[in-house]
């Protein structure tokens, strides 16, 4: 038999992510994780900037208003003072009579109309206009000796709230609209944050699907599971993976199909120099050849012992073998079973005071042949070498769950060893004065693994009690 040794690919999947085309989901996680943080990060960085653009043109607005109304205020508080300076000028200049005094005074009015000209201009609201109007009718066109002072003076009291409010508008309009543009910054963000989110919940979903395909993948790995394709999809890393794991799945199964063959060859083949080995220590305790002295007597007897521990040994490894393969859909009704297994242990029954109890529930019940045989066959074997009076099996099914219970009143099993009993060739302290090859319950565990099953130990104060549950047929090839 030609033995391949296990070899790593030449070229791994790995290498060839980067230069491999995909769309957004099936590109790999760094890929991803960049475009989904663009498309949510891109449009609140726009949004801020945009925010932050607007309430610089806002503060520069503000601060030109500002000036603005301060140099309003300036030139109506000077329009106050210069009609009162003209009053009192023209009051003097009445009794002086002075034409250079009055020509100054005219000089002074003309750059007064301007100044109300100016603020009527900066100042277009409604009320205010009117009252600009009112205020030039006041302001004769041909000198200032004509002007009618106390008018004059009582039409710039009465504009002076509405200028003031005026005034006051003018900011109150800047805070409106840096109020807006806060508004509008507070109802992007309620936008952006949530799209941020969507998308982060997508790619976090994303992930978490391919992990739990990769976990279900190391599971059916774990479980021995070799005969079903593996395939991942999703980002390029998982794809990769997913090549990978199946090249290992075809190397575990092509290895354990090797072990496998390479034990029953080995088995079979040490069958046949075993039973010439029987049959010539038979012929030996025959005295076919001659008289038998007491020391070859107990040599032939030593022989004989370890000729029947050799065939034990080998039939628990053609048992291991066979509870390691998948195992034939062939049913058979417990009942069936029952009568079977009595057959096989009548013989070293037959000496035995041994009580044998079965407790059946459903006797018309199937199960899967080979491995139920195994399984009761190695914890029966068991049970006879260690129970001292009784062994109890319990079959029954409830729920699509076959539930098979053996108990005995032997010394039972130390907590300390129970995770080391389904382990090959380990055998408990207790074992020590008894025959046995250590595999009895690995084959237990290897056909509990094949009906997708468990087998646990039940504390009880004397004895051991094993329980086995797996799904019955049905339910099986339902999952």
């Amino acid at each position: 038999m030609n033995i391949e040794w296990l070899k790593w690919p030449q070229s791994l999947y790995f290498a060839k992510i980067k230069n491999s085309p995909a769309k957004f989901f099936s590109q790999s996680l760094g890929q991803q994780a960049r475009l989904a943080m663009l498309l949510a990060l891109v449009p609140i960085i726009a949004l801020t900037l945009w925010y932050a653009q607007q309430v610089a043109n806002q503060q520069q607005k503000t601060n030109q208003i500002y000036q603005f109304n301060q140099s309003l205020i300036l030139a109506f508080t000077t329009l106050k003072s210069d009609v009162s300076a003209l009053e009192k000028a023209q009051l003097n200049n009445q009794l002086l009579n002075n034409a250079q005094l009055q020509k100054t005074i005219e000089n002074k009015w003309l750059t007064t109309k301007k100044n109300i000209e100016f603020l009527k201009k900066s100042l277009p609201s409604e009320p205010l206009v009117a009252k600009w109007q009112q205020l030039q009718k006041l302001t004769p066109k041909i000198g200032a000796v004509d002007v009618n002072y106390e008018q004059l003076h009582q039409q710039i009291d009465a504009l002076e709230p509405n200028f003031n409010q005026s005034i006051q508008n003018r900011l109150s309009d800047r805070a409106t609209a840096f109020a807006k543009i806060n508004r509008y910054f507070l109802f992007g963000l309620l936008l952006l944050i949530p799209l941020l989110i969507v998308i982060s919940l997508l790619v976090i979903r994303k992930v978490t699907r391919q992990l739990n395909a990769f976990e279900k993948v190391i599971l059916q790995l774990g479980n021995g599971d070799y005969t079903h394709p593996i395939e991942l999809h999703g980002s390029e890393e998982f794809v990769a993976l997913g090549k990978e794991l199946d090249w290992l799945r075809e190397e575990l199964q092509r290895s354990h199909k090797q072990k496998d063959v390479f034990l029953r060859h080995v088995s079979h083949e040490l069958k046949t120099p075993l039973a010439s080995l029987k049959e010539g220590n038979s012929l030996l305790q025959s005295d076919s050849f001659g008289h038998i002295t007491a020391p070859q007597q107990r040599i032939i007897l030593i022989m004989d012992k370890a000729l029947s521990r050799l065939a034990t040994l080998i039939d628990d490894l053609l048992n291991y073998s066979a509870a390691n393969h998948a195992m034939s859909r062939q049913l058979c009704t417990f009942e069936q079973l029952r009568i079977e297994l009595i057959e096989h242990f009548e013989q070293p029954l037959s000496p035995s005071p041994l009580a044998f109890e079965w407790h059946n529930q459903n006797d018309s019940a199937t199960v899967p042949y080979l491995p139920t045989k195994l399984i009761l066959t190695q914890l029966i074997g068991n049970a006879l070498q260690y129970a001292k009076s009784t062994i109890k099996i319990h079959f029954n099914v409830h729920h699509e769950l076959v539930c098979i219970d053996v108990i005995d009143d032997g010394p039972g099993i130390e907590l300390s060893e129970q995770h080391k009993l389904m382990q090959p060739f380990y055998r408990g302290k207790h074992s020590d004065n008894h025959q046995g090859s250590g595999l009895g319950l690995a084959i237990v565990a290897e056909c509990v693994k094949q009906l997708k099953g468990s087998a646990r130990w039940q504390h009880t104060h004397a004895g051991a009690h094993i329980c086995i549950k797996f799904p019955t047929q049905g339910a099986v090839s339902h999952a």
